[in-house]
C-alpha cells in the first residue's frame, strides 16, 4: 500500500514537471507580449509596466489580419471536409460488406504509415498542373483525405448497436437518413475528439503552406510569423503578441471539446 502510494506520488510529480515544461514557454510568450520595448529582454517573468501596445501594433498590421483570416478560413473548410468524407467512408466500411472490403480498408490503414513528406512532391506537381498554386484550393483539397479519421470513426460505427439501424429501417429511414439522424447524434464525443486533432494539425501546419503559397493573399499565420523573423523584425513584443493570438484558436477549440476526449478514446477500438 505504501509502495503504491509512493508510485502515485512519483507519477503525479512527473506529470506536473511535464506540464510545467509545456506551459512555461507559453507563459513566457504571453508575458513578453505585454512588455514594453525596454522590458522585452529583461529576465523578469512578469512585466513591471504592462501595456497593450504590442497588440495594437499587431491589429494595425493589415498583413497579419490577412494571415489570420487565411488560417481561419482554410482550417474550417479543410477540417469540415475531412470530417465529412471520413464520416461517409467510415460508415460504408462499418455497415456494408462489399468485394474487396478488407483489402481496401487495409490500403486506408497503409496510407496512415506513409510519411507526408513522400507524397508532397507528386501532390505539388498536381497542384501546379491545376493552376492552384498560391490559392486556398492548394491548402484545402489535397488534404481532405484523412485515414486516421476514417479508422477512428469506423471503430465507433462498429460499436454502434445494430438494433438501432434495424429500428430506423423499420421506420422507413434509408442509410443516409439513419446516418445523419440516428448515428451521428450519438457519436458526438468521437466527432469532438477528431475535430480537436484535425484542427490543431491543420492550424499549426507550416511546411505544406510554405510550398504552395507565395503571397500574403493566401499565406497562413504560421508562414506570416516566420516571415517577420526573416525580415529582421525587431519588435519582439509585437511578435510575441502575434504568437499569442495565433495560439488562441487551437486552445479555444481544445477547451471547448476536451471534455469529450477521454470517453472517446476509452470507447474506441472495443469492437471491430
Amino acid at each position: 500500500m505504501v509502495l503504491s502510494r509512493s508510485w502515485q506520488v512519483v507519477g503525479h510529480t512527473v506529470i506536473l514537471l511535464l506540464c510545467l515544461a509545456v506551459l512555461m514557454p507559453m507563459a513566457i510568450v504571453v508575458a513578453t507580449s505585454f512588455k514594453p520595448p525596454n522590458e522585452v529582454f529583461r529576465l523578469q517573468p512578469i512585466p513591471a509596466d504592462p501595456t497593450l501596445r504590442n497588440y495594437q501594433e499587431v491589429f494595425a498590421d493589415r498583413a497579419f489580419l490577412i494571415f489570420l483570416w487565411n488560417s481561419a478560413g482554410t482550417t474550417v473548410l479543410r477540417v469540415g471536409g475531412q470530417i465529412f468524407f471520413a464520416v461517409l467512408t467510415a460508415y460504408a466500411f462499418a455497415r456494408w460488406r462489399f468485394p474487396g472490403h478488407n483489402l481496401i480498408f487495409a490500403a486506408v490503414l497503409g496510407a496512415m504509415m506513409i510519411p507526408h513528406q513522400l507524397t508532397m512532391i507528386p501532390i505539388y506537381i498536381l497542384v501546379a498542373e491545376l493552376n492552384w498554386f498560391d490559392t486556398w484550393q492548394a491548402l484545402i483539397v489535397p488534404n481532405l483525405a484523412m485515414p486516421f479519421a476514417v479508422f477512428l470513426l469506423r471503430q465507433h460505427f462498429l460499436s454502434f448497436p445494430r438494433e438501432l439501424f434495424d429500428a430506423a429501417e423499420m421506420d422507413g429511414a434509408g442509410p443516409w437518413t439513419a446516418l445523419w439522424r440516428v448515428v451521428l447524434p450519438n457519436l458526438k464525443p468521437a466527432l469532438a475528439a477528431i475535430t480537436i486533432v484535425l484542427f490543431i494539425d491543420c492550424w499549426n501546419e507550416y511546411f505544406w503552406p510554405l510550398l504552395v503559397t507565395e503571397t500574403e493573399a493566401s499565406q497562413t499565420i504560421q508562414i506570416g510569423i516566420r516571415r517577420y523573423l526573416e525580415e529582421d523584425f525587431a519588435d519582439f513584443g509585437a511578435l510575441m503578441a502575434g504568437v499569442t493570438l495565433a495560439s488562441l484558436p487551437a486552445l479555444a477549440v481544445f477547451f471547448m471539446l476536451q471534455r469529450r476526449v477521454m470517453e472517446t478514446f476509452v470507447g474506441s477500438g472495443i469492437k471491430g
